[in-house]
Parts: C-alpha cells; sequence; structure tokens
C-alpha cells in the first residue's frame, strides 16, 4: 500500500533522499540556494532527527544523493543554464554523519567530456544533472535532458581530486530526469521524472546497458495525483521505495496546484 508521510517545511525542497536500512533514517538536503547542511529524517514518521553542517561545502545547487557500503555522495550537479564549470560531488563518510553533527567532505569535481558550450541558456541544456548513484564501484550520472528530454548517462571514479565524466550511454525517456537509484538486490535503476505538465513517473532500467536492456515508464498519477515536483528515490527493500516530493505551487489549464513537500512510500507490485 501506498503512504505519504509528512516532513518539515524546513526541508521544503527536498531534492535527494538515501535511506539508512539500521536505523529506519532518511538522508536529505535543500536544493539551490539552501545551507550546506544534510537532514536525518525518520523513515517512519518523518520527523527532523538531526541537521548536520558540511563545513567545507557551498550549496550552489544540490540535486542529488547516493551511497555505498563506507560514503554517501551528494551532487552539487544542478546546472539549469548549462554554463557551470565548477560541479563538485561531495563524499562523506558515514562513519562521521553517525557521531558528529559537523563534518567534513572529499571532493569529486568533475567535466563531462563533450561539452563544449558553457554560453548561459537557462532549461537548454542536456548537460543538468539531478540524479546519480553508485554502480559497480563508480558514480553514475543521469542528465536532465531540457533540450529532448533524454538522458545521457556519464561514469565517474569514487575518488577524490578532477575528473573527466566519460559517456556510457543516452536512453530516450521522454520527460525530465529527476532521480536515479540503483539497486544491488534486484539488479534495477529506479528513478523519478515528470514532464512539462508535471505529470510523474517512475523510470525503471532493467539488464542496464546490455542487449537485453528494458526500460519501463510507470504513471504515479494514482499515487500523487497531477502537478508533482517529484524529485527523490531511495530503495527501503528490493520491492519498497520512497519518493520525495517538493513543495510547488503549479498552474496547469487555469487552475492551481499547491503541493507540500511529502515522502511517499510505494510498493512494487510487478
Amino acid at each position: 500500500m501506498d503512504k505519504k508521510i509528512d516532513i518539515p517545511h524546513k526541508v521544503s525542497e527536498v531534492s535527494g533522499i538515501v535511506f539508512f536500512k539500521g536505523k529506519q533514517e532518511l538522508i536529505t538536503f535543500n536544493d539551490s540556494g539552501g545551507k550546506p547542511e544534510l537532514y536525518i529524517l525518520s523513515a517512519k514518521t518523518g520527523r527532523l532527527k538531526r541537521t548536520i553542517k558540511v563545513k567545507n561545502a557551498k550549496n550552489i545547487d544540490w540535486e542529488s544523493i547516493t551511497a555505498d557500503d563506507k560514503f554517501i555522495y551528494v551532487g552539487d550537479t544542478g546546472n539549469n543554464y548549462g554554463n557551470r564549470k565548477n560541479l563538485v560531488i561531495y563524499k562523506i563518510s558515514k562513519k562521521e554523519i553517525a557521531k558528529k553533527n559537523v563534518v567534513k567532505a572529499k571532493k569529486i569535481h568533475f567535466a563531462y567530456e563533450d561539452q563544449r558550450s558553457f554560453v548561459t541558456k537557462i532549461h537548454l541544456t542536456n548537460y543538468d544533472c539531478e540524479a546519480i548513484t553508485v554502480h559497480k564501484k563508480e558514480i553514475y550520472l543521469f542528465t536532465k535532458n531540457w533540450e529532448n528530454h533524454q538522458t545521457n548517462i556519464y561514469r565517474l571514479p569514487l575518488t577524490k581530486g578532477k575528473h573527466i565524466a566519460h559517456k556510457v550511454h543516452q536512453i530516450d525517456i521522454g520527460c525530465l530526469l529527476t532521480s536515479m537509484s540503483y539497486c544491488s538486490g534486484n539488479d534495477t535503476f529506479m528513478g523519478t521524472a515528470y514532464d512539462k505538465d508535471y505529470k510523474s513517473y517512475l523510470i525503471k532500467i532493467n539488464h542496464f546497458n546490455s542487449r537485453n536492456q528494458k526500460v519501463v515508464k510507470y504513471d504515479l498519477y494514482k499515487s500523487i495525483g497531477f502537478a508533482n515536483q517529484v524529485e527523490g528515490l531511495a530503495w527501503k527493500t528490493n520491492s519498497t521505495l520512497y519518493i520525495s516530493r517538493e513543495a510547488s505551487e503549479v498552474k496547469l489549464r487555469g487552475k492551481k496546484h499547491k503541493r507540500n513537500q511529502k515522502l511517499i512510500q510505494i510498493s512494487l507490485r510487478d
């Protein structure tokens, strides 16, 4: 059964989430203009349990988050204008997060191997990215393509330093991708997306980057209705996930739709 969970106004621009199974917690943050802080929420109630400051980070446009066994990775990867030359992913120890309210991050700086132009064009770029995930000991970046509504996929090493993001694939999804999370338990990528009318979707990828690759798009209307800015996804189990929705006000067909920030727990039925 789907379940909706209220979360505090302090995280009204909840742009990415990652699940900590042991403590039944979610880590999240606010996007562009927010403080360089992580917020620990109860996965059951949505209650804010802790605030953690990342002391050597800036939040230019935090949009994405992922994790492996020892670290979380926060992507300052938002690039709505297509002109950024300071893209970075912050690598933070899980042990530090468990013990401290002020932490220090290692920095993974990167640039896209095929980007040549940095001319400022609002929402006309294919180098915006709101989705990163760890897969086979690398970071995979999935772009939010404003120009062609596809997603380009790049990979990066997990190590700090300056790197080139190498393109490995492209998928035509017909909408704007806002998150992607890999689950090793079922070998599946799952992400959130919406179209120009803010109709929301789950994007599922099986057998990634192989001859048998299959991409499926699920309509989220029955779960959350129209006019939702879905932004994050985290696996709880192999068949249950959380998605996050930002607070928003959208006008569609002459009608205003106001949405509060929320977590939505969804059970997959196939």
